[in-house]
């Protein structure tokens, strides 16, 4: 991923995560509770829901880029647990 998707897909988060009155941590979401992660996703998916996907039924390009987030905090919570095992 280059810098520039990165940073289009972290500001992408923070207009979410503001939309939904959820609060990011400042160290970064890789530190996020089980808990947290688990809310953070569920919001993901309300936007993907409600603005992600077209009159197609297929996911537009914001759609492309919340599966996006939503595949790498699931990867997150996926390390943790297996480094917890």
């Amino acid at each position: 991923m280059s810098r520039s998707s990165s940073s289009r897909l972290h500001s992408l988060l923070v207009e979410i995560a503001a939309k939904y009155s959820f609060q990011l941590p400042e160290e970064g979401i890789k530190n996020l509770a089980e808990r947290d992660r688990d809310l953070l996703i569920d919001v993901l998916l309300q936007e993907f829901s409600e603005t992600g996907v077209g009159s197609d039924d297929e996911p537009n390009h914001r759609g492309v880029e919340i599966e996006e987030m939503i595949d790498f905090v699931g990867s997150i919570a996926d390390q943790n647990r297996a480094s917890s095992e």
